[in-house]
């Protein structure tokens, strides 16, 4: 007999209902309210996509606060010299300040990166890579699904954050709340 969760939804994955899966956490468990994941390959694949756009919003989240500060590579943008780095502005302000070609560089190197060395392997689980992350690589074991929890929860909340980072953007102008002392203005 096939066990159902306290939803009434059969287990993706799993002999405790989709508990013993990375990323499924107390309170909420397995949480699919709208049956996205009626297999174990769609549950399998929604892991990969929540990996990578919580990655993604890690370094989203780390660059906002970075450019912020003022700190900018200390290059040219363009061949000619005519747009620095330093001259492009923080947030949503910078994408009408990159030229098109820019913005085919980046897009033609996200496809590489996609395709390539951040492609997502079949026999690996979802997110490993084959690679070690700042130089550890921990073995399978209780250490190693603590990591990818915590990963996976900081994953999901920068989600959230740069959301919010770039609606306060595009109400104010900027990321940092208005009014509060110390964050209005950020400086190395």
């Amino acid at each position: 007999s096939q066990t159902t969760l306290s939803m009434g939804l059969p287990p993706p994955v799993g002999a405790q209902g989709g508990m013993d899966e990375i990323g499924v956490l107390s309170p909420l468990g397995f949480w699919d309210p709208f049956e996205y994941a009626t297999s174990p390959e769609q549950f399998r694949r929604y892991r990969q996509v929540e990996l990578k756009h919580g990655r993604v919003a890690m370094a989203a989240t780390l660059g906002y606060l970075v450019q912020e500060t003022g700190l900018r590579w200390p290059a040219a943008v363009t061949l000619d010299g005519s747009l620095k780095f330093s001259d492009i502005p923080n947030g949503i302000a910078a994408v009408p300040v990159l030229p098109g070609f820019g913005w085919v560089q980046i897009i033609f190197l996200a496809g590489v990166l996609e395709a390539g060395p951040l492609s997502q392997k079949d026999d690996m689980a979802p997110g490993d890579l084959g690679w070690s992350y700042f130089g550890v690589k921990y073995p399978d074991g209780p250490q190693k699904a603590d990591k990818l929890n915590k990963e996976l929860s900081n994953g999901r909340l920068a989600m959230f954050g740069i959301l919010g980072m770039l609606v306060e953007d595009k109400l104010t102008g900027s990321f940092l709340p208005i009014g509060v002392p110390g964050v209005d203005q950020m400086s190395l």
